[in-house]
């Protein structure tokens, strides 16, 4: 594979490719993408076929995925949400027969085999989570494949939070999880994704991609710093609450918590010259 391409974001092994990238990627064997979907509550993406690889990212119901080869239980393809490339468990997607209408907009709920809180519980879907609404009944909406979920925790897809950062602090206490992006388990840059797609911005996923999509430059000053600003450091990424308090997805509390900027850059110098790497306003203040 050309230097030029991120195997993160480019379907080609040394064995297949995707079939649009025949002439840029010489392979011996390219395969056309079948569009599914999540419909298990959410799903790990791995590297490597295989659930001791670790997971890379993960995707939430009704996320699309493109699958370009199915085998031994994984799906190997690239999400559609953000291009990433690695294998999911198949029996974790589907076709879906009926249009996205709603999103999960709380930051889990449950789904229930009946109309009735007293019912059985089937799972739970977190923040983003993207359903097929149907039949409603009393206080519950009938999402495809059966399951029943409390009304009043859906949201149109259309939607939109109106302060990203509203979002991320919804998240407070949620472990640390590398590779999640749900309310179970976030890592730093899930939590930025998350947050921001809530509120219409389309965001990458990893924090190197995040650091020169996102935003304008700012001076990497803390006095500079205003509120929504996100701060990038050596492989991790913090909202700015205020000027002085960042709210990060991170492994010293193991949870999504706020923090001093000054504790996280005095942290961070122990191992690295620079501390801050950079820093993003997304609107013009």
């Amino acid at each position: 594979m050309s230097a030029s391409f991120d195997p993160r974001l480019t379907p080609a092994r040394d064995d297949l490719a995707a079939d649009f990238l025949r002439g840029a990627v010489e392979r011996p064997n390219y395969a056309k993408g079948v569009t599914k979907c999540v419909t298990a509550s959410s799903a790990p993406l791995h590297i490597d076929a295989d659930a001791a690889s670790g997971r890379a990212t993960e995707l939430l119901m009704g996320e699309g995925f493109i699958v370009y080869e199915e085998k031994n239980g994984w799906a190997w393809g690239q999400a559609m949400l953000d291009d990433y490339v690695g294998y999911v468990p198949a029996d974790a997607l589907g076709v879906s027969e009926d249009p996205v209408t709603h999103k999960i907009g709380v930051l889990r709920t449950f789904t229930y085999a009946e109309p009735d809180l007293k019912s059985q519980m089937l799972g739970g879907l977190s923040l983003g989570s993207l359903v097929s609404a149907g039949n409603i009944h009393d206080k519950f909406t009938q999402i495809e494949g059966g399951a029943w979920v409390f009304t009043d925790h859906l949201k149109t897809v259309a939607d939109l939070e109106g302060d990203y950062l509203t979002t991320a602090i919804r998240f407070i206490g949620v472990p640390y999880l590398w590779g999640g992006r749900t309310s179970l388990g976030i890592d730093c840059s899930g939590l930025v994704q998350i947050a921001l797609q809530a509120a219409g911005i389309g965001a990458p996923r990893d924090t190197d991609m995040q650091s020169l999509a996102l935003g304008r430059d700012i001076e990497p000053n803390p006095a500079l710093m205003e509120r929504g600003d996100l701060v990038f450091f050596p492989g991790h990424v913090g909202i700015m609450v205020d000027q002085g308090t960042l709210i990060h997805a991170n492994a010293w509390d193991m949870m999504v918590s706020p923090h001093p900027l000054r504790f996280v850059v005095a942290e961070l110098a122990k191992e690295h010259d620079s501390p801050i790497t950079c820093v993003k306003r997304l609107t013009s203040k």
